[in-house]
């Protein structure tokens, strides 16, 4: 899946992904892309941005929301807030949120998603604007 990210998403489009807990190892399709991330490591980000780690904060919570929430308009609200233009969704994404139904994004095709990606255990959706 990132390298048919690396071989077929031009330019630096944001993307989600799961934040995983402190000493784990997350953002890790950011990592291996270089796309930018809503939020990647956030103790990284709170110790380089002290004053602003209730923003960090923020993200983090945001991220969470987006992948667990059943309502559809504030997954899209969430969307358009950071921008975000793929969605990773894969193991961390189903372990960090078991309580997620990683569905809604299905439900989502051609209401603003688009399935772009596909294997046995990665989806990646496009945002379309």
């Amino acid at each position: 899946a990132i390298k048919w990210m690396q071989e077929n998403i031009p330019g630096s489009p944001v993307i989600v992904e799961a934040v995983t807990p402190l000493y784990r190892w997350g953002a890790r399709v950011s990592v291996y892309t270089g796309l930018p991330t809503v939020v990647g490591w956030p103790w990284h980000q709170m110790q380089q941005r002290w004053d602003a780690r209730h923003q960090v904060e923020a993200r983090v919570s945001d991220v969470e929301e987006l992948f667990t929430t059943a309502d559809l308009s504030r997954t899209t609200e969430l969307l358009e807030k950071y921008r975000v233009s793929y969605i990773y969704i894969g193991e961390q994404e189903r372990l960090y949120y078991p309580s997620a139904d990683m569905t809604k994004f299905d439900r989502m095709t051609g209401y603003g998603l688009e399935l772009v990606y596909e294997n046995p255990g990665v989806l990646i959706y496009r945002v379309k604007r």
